[in-house]
């Protein structure tokens, strides 16, 4: 049963990927409400459920990797580190690639690992990030949407005609070796790491950037109702 929940979670994703880019087409204040309301959600998110429940994964990860790394320590950190650290590059790459072929590639690789992970995760009934599944499929669908608005500004028809049908396959990739292969606790670990930093990243690079059409109101009023959620439910 929870399988088909877990496909379904990733059909909204594509689903997203599909038809972001059509918001466009709605009224300006309606869209700037709507976007705002999505970064609130994504940012409550992140702050509420996502960073304490890092915190859980670190003592597995540990007892798995210090007879290996004895003197390496905080390595769900370092990983969502490395995760925020891999789109921070990306986002700088458009400085000096934009309009090159090789930002794109950069771009839609960083992007295809981030949907393979996600694919894989949200299969995995133990995994405490993804857990309730309807509430990290709601905060994902719209941060996933804030984010390929920006894209289809920052790609354009590339997205539209190559990007997004790519990132949805390797959604679909992650979803079926999910299925397939179940991976020790501390890779899950490192892999919601991993997911954690680039959400971070995704964040402040997309959907708080200067410029960005957002109404104050609805963001905020969003993270509130949001996180009241998360802390009714523990």
């Amino acid at each position: 049963m929870y399988h088909y929940q877990s496909l379904l979670a990733v059909l909204l994703f594509a689903f997203v990927h599909l038809f972001a880019e059509k918001a466009r087409r709605l009224p300006l204040g309606f869209r700037r409400r709507f976007l705002s309301a999505g970064s609130g959600i994504a940012i409550a998110y992140v702050f509420i459920d996502l960073m304490p429940k890092l915190s859980k994964f670190e003592p597995v990860v540990t007892n798995a990797i210090k007879p290996f790394f004895p003197l390496f320590e905080r390595h769900v950190y370092v990983m969502a580190l490395l995760g925020f650290l891999l789109f921070f590059l990306v986002d700088r790459g458009k400085s000096i690639l934009d309009g090159k072929p090789a930002y794109l590639y950069l771009s839609l690789s960083s992007y295809a690992i981030f949907n393979l992970f996600i694919g894989y995760a949200v299969v995995d009934v133990k995994n405490p990030e993804v857990q309730p599944l309807a509430l990290f499929s709601l905060a994902l669908a719209l941060h996933y949407f804030v984010n390929d608005y920006s894209l289809t500004e920052t790609l354009g028809e590339q997205y539209d005609h190559v990007a997004k049908w790519i990132l949805i396959a390797f959604l679909f990739i992650g979803w079926f070796l999910g299925l397939l292969f179940e991976l020790p606790p501390a890779a899950v670990g490192l892999i919601s790491a991993f997911i954690g930093g680039g959400v971070i990243m995704n964040v402040t690079r997309h959907e708080l950037p200067e410029g960005h059409p957002t109404s104050v109101p609805a963001l905020i009023v969003a993270s509130i109702v949001y996180t009241a959620i998360l802390l009714m439910i523990g």
